[in-house]
Order: C-alpha cells, then structure tokens, then sequence
C-alpha cells in the first residue's frame, strides 16, 4: 500500500511559488488535499504568462501570507514521507529555492518521485505525458492549473500507475523500473 503526498506548485514567476496543493494519500486512499493561496517573495510582480495560465493575479495574494508564515502549516505533510509531483523537477526545484529564500531548513527524511517520468515507464506507446493528457486518458478529474486540483490529480494517476506495473510499495516500483528516488 502506498502512503505519499502529492505537491503542485503554481507560481508568480520562475520559482517564486502564489499556490500550493497537496494531496495526501494513506493506504492508497486520498485522505485529504489542501490549497494555500501564497504571498509571492516577487510581489507585488506577477509574469504575465503565469497569470494568464493559473489565472492567479497580485490581488488575489496581497493579502495573503507569504511561504515562511504557512511553512509551519505546510511541513508535517512533507516530512518524512515520499512526496510526488507530475514534472517533479520544477515543484520540488520551487521547494527548494524558497526554503533556502527564506532560510528554513529542507523537510527531514522526505525523498521525491516524478509522475511525469514514471508515466514514461507505464504508457510507452503515448506521444504525450502531460498532466491533462493522462488524466483525459485515464478518466481522472482534473481542473488544470488549479494546484489542489493538480496535486490530487498526479496522486490519483500515480495510483494508475502503480497498478498499471503490478506494484504495491516503492521498494517494488524501485525494482521495476531502476529509478531513483531523490531527496529533497
């Protein structure tokens, strides 16, 4: 059985991170998911683009509070844990520029794995691993774009997956597929 949480940033540029969601996963059931809306450390700029795509605008996080403030919040979800995300390498590069932002220490013995990359191993056949394409595929719901929806999505596919390779721990999907686990 697998136990994990699922993370998607949204951010205001690069890496400066207006939302969080996650997804918490025990025993291969979705517990809970999760939505911070975040004062970015690039306010009050926001990339044109990034809005355009999220649809997250300054006004809706002026008010809000900034990483370091909900990090006390946010980090019994991921410590000690596997944490997922679909294209793993930008959320947890996210993770990691504004810890070290804001000088908080890395979550204690969490490692990572990436949805996107494993997606290669289970549906070899597909031209396309995007987020939205697989959820189409595999009939899960998904409002793109929207973190929480996202960080449920990538929990719900990992599940697919999973099931797809005939494993049931990640010790087994370690042996499957030779990949490894990263941590934060």
């Amino acid at each position: 059985m697998f136990s994990f949480t699922a993370i998607d940033f949204e951010t205001a540029n690069a890496f400066s991170p207006c939302s969080l969601g996650l997804a918490k996963v025990v025993d291969n059931q979705v517990v809970e998911v999760r939505n911070w809306l975040i004062k970015p450390t690039c306010f009050p700029y926001f990339h044109y683009y990034a809005q355009k795509i999220h649809g997250i605008y300054k006004e809706d996080v002026q008010d809000k509070p900034t990483f370091d403030i909900l990090w006390e919040e946010i980090k019994p979800y991921l410590e000690n844990t596997m944490i997922l995300a679909h294209n793993a390498s930008f959320d947890i590069n996210v993770l990691r520029k504004t810890l070290q932002y804001y000088h908080i220490p890395k979550p204690m013995n969490s490692h990572y794995m990436c949805t996107y990359v494993l997606s290669r191993d289970v549906w070899k056949e597909s031209t396309k691993f995007s987020l939205d394409f697989l959820c189409n595929q595999e009939g899960i719901q998904l409002n793109h774009h929207h973190s929480d929806s996202d960080a449920e999505a990538c929990a719900r596919l990992f599940l697919k997956e999973a099931e797809y390779l005939n494993v049931e721990t990640f010790t087994d999907l370690k042996k499957i597929t030779h990949r490894r686990y990263n941590k934060v």
